[in-house]
């Protein structure tokens, strides 16, 4: 009797069972092979995000102002400059910056937007330059940044641009490029 138990058990256990399930590809069923079928034939396609564009560069630094925002514009093209000196408690006020301090770019084409952050600036007295319509940048906005020595500022795009920053010395300036593709 036992015997008999066990192969009713054996053959409820293989007459249930398929060499798939029902939400899997590749089950036996007509069904479930034309699925298969029809997915394999369609192409996939992803759209990946475009990647962050990060740009680092500086020296660790302390006691700086950015104290004026230079702006060139083309038709197809912006350069920014961002003018140092010492801020007004320093004890080198008055000095010439030869070196800028540690800056952080980063282009989201996602969002149109920059952010950059500055570290080793104790001021930021430059006033933030109005744009035209017709500018490739929108508008520019400051952000609370959680140290005394750095600042966070948003630099917001009309268009898909490319970007290039770099920094010179003597006397210390950061230089933003946006350009259009």
């Amino acid at each position: 009797m036992r015997n008999m138990m066990w192969l009713w058990i054996v053959l409820f256990g293989l007459m249930g069972c398929e060499t798939g399930y029902k939400g899997e590809q590749n089950a036996t069923t007509s069904e479930g092979m034309a699925e298969a079928q029809s997915q394999s034939a369609k192409p996939q396609y992803t759209e990946d995000p475009l990647p962050l564009q990060k740009f680092e560069g500086g020296y660790i630094n302390d006691g700086l102002n950015i104290k004026n925002i230079r702006i060139s514009q083309g038709e197809d093209k912006v350069r920014m400059v961002f003018d140092h000196d010492y801020w007004e408690n320093s004890d080198k006020k008055g000095q010439k910056v030869k070196r800028v301090g540690v800056y952080t770019f980063v282009y989201s084409p996602e969002k149109r937007l920059i952010t950059a952050t500055i570290e080793g600036y104790r001021s930021f007295t430059a006033d933030f330059p109005e744009f035209s319509k017709n500018s490739l940048i929108e508008k520019m906005y400051m952000d609370k940044y959680l140290d005394d020595s750095g600042y966070r500022f948003y630099i917001k795009l009309r268009d898909d641009v490319k970007i290039n920053v770099f920094d010179l010395e003597n006397p210390a300036r950061i230089v933003l490029d946006i350009e259009l593709f």
